[in-house]
């Protein structure tokens, strides 16, 4: 469970953007495609936030879709599952352009 790990180095980040000030909500934006399951990061949020500036913190995931461009009529389209054709002319000369990622979209802290 990676997720484990992802969490301790996220934590670092926020205490340090947070500048030391309670932290209310934390934002992290995940991929479909990115490996993490966003159940096992919030329990291991929910674990490493226990005497941290975010110890009352609550974590909102957003899941970012899989998002493709296509090289032959440069449509760009959300996919489901793991079919990577253009959905539009058909063409598999196409490219993940979002669904992989995983970041902290914002931290809001408590004033």
């Amino acid at each position: 469970m990676h997720e484990l790990s992802i969490v301790q180095s996220m934590m670092k980040i926020v205490e340090k953007a947070s500048q030391g000030k309670e932290v209310k909500k934390l934002v992290v934006k995940i991929g479909k495609m990115s490996g993490i399951e966003p159940h096992f990061l919030k329990e291991s949020f929910d674990f490493f936030k226990e005497g941290t500036v975010c110890e009352t913190a609550e974590m909102e995931i957003i899941e970012v879709d899989v998002r493709i461009k296509c090289f032959g009529c440069g449509n760009e389209s959300d996919i489901k599952g793991f079919d990577f054709h253009c959905p539009v002319c058909g063409s598999e000369k196409t490219k993940i352009i979002a669904g992989e990622e995983m970041h902290i979209e914002y931290i809001e802290v408590k004033e």
